[in-house]
């Protein structure tokens, strides 16, 4: 068994963590003994060593004692052997044959689960089992040899007599009152059970102390044999009646509690004890049985169900047998007492002829489809759980989008994860990229497509339930149910995500265009129409004193008049486009593209490919849209291009244009124009560069490098 130690956050501190699967258990750890970056130093490298130790001095233990038992086992034929129960004094029969194979099933599937459970309980529980039964019959067998040979030469045969005494009690008490509570993970699964552990274990000593103790004869085998004192009365009393109260109430508490168990506990739990109770119960049904061969095959196959149950409880296919077995069964006895019962009571009215079998047929046929409906329902669902009802899941996780989460895609994960009953659940975009997990990644997993509105939003992965080698075909058909409420919580996220992200662009780019027009009214209009102001009064007070004067000064407010228009004229050139508020950079290109003919017929067809933009600033966001507004406007109406494609990008924490054409290109006598100006102007003021050349074989090519963030 492969041993795992690292550190899990929701556990305590100072725990760690040993085993795999069902068996995983705390373990104390010094602290420091385990570092975050899960390199082996030399601390975590000897504990790891002494957990392996301790596990591989458990397993060779394990087997041990079931070797130890096969051998206790094989001394019986020789204790036997020579006629041995055939003596007068002996008044029991020899045992069983089959008693070899209920010590063989305990003893080999204690030390097999030992083997790959060596800390838990139920393995040793097996094992010491075995070895208590096959001490029982071999110290019986022996004490009989030992009392019954003419020689008396074999010593410590009233000991053995002792021996077998009391030894087949916890042989039977054990498997029946403790292993059910620990049954499947090793521990008690609460504080109660423990308790309950606890008390059985006591009423097992007090029987067993009784047994011991008891005076009078112990001839069950040989004729006359008795021990050799005398205990009071009142004692085997006290202490029998004690055990007695213990056992019964500890037994009926096991039986209830572990059906009751069974009907709370979810996958795999629930498949694991009804397993537990459906092979006890086929044990039980062949007690009175006058096979007792078919008994000892029924009770040797118990330790091997229990095994199967801890260890691979979906090895043989444990579910299809359960829901058969609780169906057939059932009905099986049903239709059995109705024919009997029935053809009994119409034997009294009608003696011969078939009319009997035909009217108890008949009401069979009539009972036994509704019953079976019911029937077939109650066992779904008590095997299944919620699985035996798809919809009620459904309902149950689409109830979830009814209520407020801080992340509804996580939480919606989870529902949908519980209601399958999956190991690991991960919700991935179209890029790959984890947007909520739960559970540890298996290996064994299943992608299903995540769509809404006819688009692609992602995959969701989940893994086989816990046990299990895969997923099953109806935990996919579950899941596939479920998907399409997935991906409605996907895209409603995004969608949130997406206007959270333009609520921000949009309000930073109204902030920043706010500040710009109040720097330019306060740097450039604000003194023009100061001097507007003044002039006038200048003009007021020369009218009075010195008329000639008027002319003059009025030229002087009318030129500082049109230096105010003009610089009104750039504040509004300057305004933000409003087509970037609306639609953002990629959608306000493609309405400038389309308002200069681009895409249309007649026009050059246009191609717009940008990448996964970050949030831009307003200004380097503003340059990026004027300079490729400027570029096409060229191109429509200068370069006679057929086609024009432009690309955004991010590289490098820059924002990187590219605007080709394959038109006339650039005039090799043409200068520097007032819309190239201005394009490198806007460039500079963010901190960028641009180039404008010729492209080959024809065109131009213009390439803009604006950073991303202010230097």
């Amino acid at each position: 068994m492969e041993v795992r130690l690292r550190e899990h956050h929701g556990w305590p501190p100072g725990r760690i963590r040993h085993g795999t699967g069902s068996d995983r258990e705390a373990l104390p750890y010094a602290p420091g003994l385990l570092s975050r970056d899960s390199r082996p130093d030399r601390a975590h490298t000897l504990g790891m060593g002494a957990v392996r130790d301790d596990d591989r001095v458990r397993r060779i233990g394990g087997w041990s004692l079931a070797a130890l038992t096969l051998l206790l086992f094989a001394t019986i034929p020789f204790s036997l052997a020579g006629g041995v129960m055939s003596r007068p004094e002996v008044v029991a029969p020899g045992p069983d044959l089959w008693l070899g194979l209920i010590v063989a099933a305990f003893a080999i599937s204690g030390a097999a689960l030992i083997q790959v459970r060596p800390r838990n309980w139920i393995g040793w529980l097996l094992v010491a089992s075995g070895l208590l039964q096959v001490t029982n019959v071999a110290a019986d067998a022996y004490a009989t040899r030992a009392l019954t040979d003419p020689d008396q030469s074999l010593p410590l045969g009233l000991a053995a007599v002792w021996l077998a005494s009391w030894t087949w009690i916890p042989s039977l008490l054990l498997p029946v009152i403790v292993l059910p509570p620990l049954y499947p993970t090793g521990r008690p699964a609460s504080a109660f059970w423990s308790w309950h552990v606890r008390v059985a274990l006591v009423g097992i000593g007090l029987i067993v102390l009784a047994a011991a103790t008891s005076p009078g004869g112990v001839d069950d085998t040989v004729r006359g044999t008795r021990l050799p004192w005398d205990a009071p009365t009142w004692w085997v009393w006290v202490v029998g009646l004690s055990a007695a109260a213990l056992l019964i109430s500890t037994a009926a508490v096991t039986v209830i509690g572990t059906l009751v168990r069974a009907i709370r506990a979810k996958t795999p739990e629930r498949q694991q004890l009804l397993w537990l109770l459906s092979v006890v119960a086929a044990m039980a049904a062949t007690v009175f049985t006058e096979y007792r061969v078919l008994f000892g095959i029924a009770y040797g196959l118990v330790p091997v169900a229990v095994a199967i149950g801890v260890l691979r409880y979906r090895l043989l296919g444990i579910e299809v047998v359960l829901r058969r077995t609780l169906l057939y069964v059932p009905m099986t006895l049903l239709v059995a007492l109705v024919i009997g019962g029935l053809t009994t009571a119409f034997a009294r009215l009608v003696p011969e002829g078939p009319l009997p079998l035909l009217a108890a047929s008949a009401v069979v046929a009539v009972l036994v489809v509704p019953v079976a409906g019911r029937l077939r329902t109650l066992v779904d669902r008590l095997v299944l759980g919620e699985r035996a009802d798809p919809l009620t899941l459904v309902d149950r996780v689409g109830a979830g989008l009814e209520v407020e989460h801080d992340d509804p895609v996580a939480s919606m994960l989870e529902a949908v994860a519980s209601a399958a009953g999956t190991s690991c659940a991960i919700v991935r975009d179209i890029h790959g990229g984890v947007i909520a997990k739960v559970g540890e990644a298996a290996e064994a997993t299943l992608d299903l497509p995540l769509r809404h509105r006819g688009a692609q939003l992602g995959t969701l992965t989940i893994g086989p339930r816990r046990g299990a080698t895969g997923v099953t075909e109806q935990d996919a058909r579950l899941v596939t149910a479920l998907a399409p409420h997935l991906a409605v919580v996907v895209g409603a996220a995004r969608l949130a995500e997406e206007l959270a992200r333009e609520r921000t662009r949009v309000t930073m780019a109204t902030l920043a265009e706010r500040d710009r027009l109040r720097r330019d009214l306060h740097d450039g209009l604000g003194p023009s129409l100061a001097g507007i102001a003044l002039g006038l009064q200048a003009a007021s007070a020369a009218h009075r004193i010195d008329p000639d004067a008027v002319p003059a000064l009025l030229e002087r407010t009318h030129a500082e008049a049109e230096v105010a228009v003009r610089e009104i004229r750039r504040v509004l050139d300057g305004l933000r486009p409003t087509s970037l508020d609306l639609h953002g950079l990629e959608g306000a290109v493609r309405d400038t593209a389309s308002s200069l003919g681009m895409g249309h017929p007649g026009g050059p067809a246009f191609d717009l490919k940008t990448d996964a933009l970050p949030l831009l600033r307003p200004q380097v966001e503003e340059a990026a849209f004027r300079i490729v507004a400027e570029s096409l406007t060229n191109v429509a109406r200068h370069s006679a291009a057929v086609h024009c494609a432009v690309r955004l990008n991010q590289a490098n924490g820059d924002l990187r244009i590219r605007v080709l054409d394959d038109g006339r290109g650039l005039s090799p006598d043409a200068g520097s124009g007032h819309g190239l100006d201005s394009m490198r102007r806007r460039a500079a003021d963010v901190g960028g560069s641009l180039l404008v050349e010729a492209a080959n074989p024809h065109g131009t090519l213009v390439t803009a490098v604006l950073p991303l963030e202010l230097s």
